[in-house]
């Protein structure tokens, strides 16, 4: 089959792999439709999570099941199915306990052997483990293009609002408006705030910040964004800050902009261990804080959101290309070149 594969620190390939087949009884063979390229790729891409070389790259999927073993009941042949990036086993303690992200069993799609050596979403087919607790069926009225993201940046999204603990009339800003960070606008507007503001340095991703609902844009690289938050606010600073990209400048600007007894939500990926931040101010100020990588157990419900007109995020689409231009998607999403935010790679 046609896949591709992670060639070399800043290189990936197009090439033929073995197609899978099932190893174990609660397994399905997916024929991969649409695949799409993530900011987790890039940290691949770069080096900085370790990938074998022509290990399979990819974790966002959607697909029709094929194949199934004896052990599947609730996922049947021609089913069309998202697939969730993070791999659960729906049986062990944390499973159970509703913390599928630390599944005994589980890892992550497309990460290697670290993350369980489970194969990637960017090749003709995957083979998935565990597909009654890992695939979510697409209605019949859905395309695959509107379920997608919900394998992975829609539910971090979705997370982080929850992780914020969002209540009806509050102010929340988001910072950074890439995938994640658009994804965290639209999911926001389902909890009821009075205003959702989004932060980031690119104008183009701040306009679709806009038709996704957000009510207010702002660029740091224009103004001084804590003290517009301050202002919008009567100088109270917002109930709830998202920080949705990984910087030790957006986290320190989310502790600044949080009113006094408010919530920051972290779901960005930073690239150290540590950033700065006052222990005693978060005590004397009651502010609480929450971070995570997504706990992906909401996909029946985005679907749902989807299917009855609550979320579209088909405007984040913005190039559709072949599994066979892949390079040449990576060095374009990389670069963020041609406004790009999302590129989908069908076989």
């Amino acid at each position: 089959m046609k896949a591709v594969v992670f060639d070399g620190k800043g290189s990936v390939k197009v090439t033929d792999m073995p197609k899978p087949d099932l190893q174990e009884s609660k397994d399905a063979l997916v024929r991969i439709t649409h695949s799409s390229i993530c900011g987790s790729d890039l940290n691949i891409l770069r080096g900085k999570i370790v990938l074998e070389e022509n290990g399979i790259m990819g974790h966002e999927g959607v697909g029709v099941v094929e194949e199934v073993g004896p052990g599947v009941t609730r996922i049947k042949a021609g089913d069309k199915v998202v697939i969730s990036y993070s791999v659960q086993c729906g049986e062990c303690e944390s499973c159970r306990n509703g913390w599928v992200v630390f599944c005994e069993r589980g890892g992550m799609l497309g990460h290697g052997k670290q993350w369980g050596g489970f194969g990637g979403t960017q090749a003709e087919w995957l083979r998935v483990p565990y597909a009654d607790a890992n695939l979510q069926p697409i209605p019949p009225n859905l395309t695959e293009e509107q379920v997608l993201f919900v394998s992975d940046i829609l539910s971090t999204g979705y997370q982080a609002c929850e992780y914020g603990g969002i209540r009806p009339g509050d102010f929340v800003v988001i910072f950074g408006a890439g995938p994640v960070g658009l994804c965290t606008v639209a999911a926001a507007k389902l909890f009821g705030p009075r205003k959702v503001v989004s932060v980031d340095l690119a104008d183009y991703r701040l306009a679709a910040a806009t038709r996704l609902g957000a009510d207010a844009v702002l660029n740091p690289g224009k103004m001084n964004v804590v003290e517009e938050i301050k202002k919008m606010t009567n100088g109270k600073g917002a109930e709830v800050t998202i920080e949705a990209v990984g910087s030790s400048q957006t986290f320190d600007w989310c502790f600044e902009s949080v009113r006094r007894g408010g919530t920051i939500s972290i779901v960005g990926v930073f690239p150290s261990d540590k950033v700065g931040v006052s222990l005693r101010d978060m005590l004397r100020w009651n502010i609480q804080m929450r971070a995570g990588r997504a706990n992906v157990v909401h996909m029946e419900r985005l679907v749902s959101l989807i299917e009855g007109g609550k979320l579209d995020l088909r405007s984040l689409i913005t190039h559709r290309m072949s599994l066979d231009e892949a390079p040449k998607a990576y060095e374009m999403f990389a670069a963020r070149s041609q406004d790009v935010i999302k590129i989908i790679l069908t076989p």
